[in-house]
């Protein structure tokens, strides 16, 4: 089963920011999906601060983190709420 993530956006009006908030297991193949998302919020809304809350997502590969914390560098503000992201550490058995 692909992994997917779900994102609330919430904005404030009053303080010109646009707040995504992903849910899910974070992958290498779902990380472009998720900076097109931010992409898109900094379109529709020029002007406004594109804020990433990490705090509901697992990340499984590294990799997919530092790639979101690379784009992040030059268009979004990453945030770590409390407690960060959380790796995702469970194992499953082989069916």
């Amino acid at each position: 089963m692909p992994a997917k993530l779900s994102v609330t956006v919430a904005v404030d009006m009053d303080a010109a920011a646009v707040t995504l908030r992903p849910a899910g297991r974070l992958t290498p193949r779902n990380v472009q999906a998720l900076l097109a998302v931010v992409r898109r919020a900094s379109r529709v809304l020029p002007g406004f601060g594109v804020l990433l809350d990490l705090e509901q997502l697992r990340v499984d590969c590294p990799e997919a983190l530092r790639a979101l914390s690379q784009a992040g560098a030059q268009t979004i503000h990453i945030h770590h709420a409390p407690g960060g992201y959380r790796p995702d550490t469970t194992t499953r058995a082989a069916a």
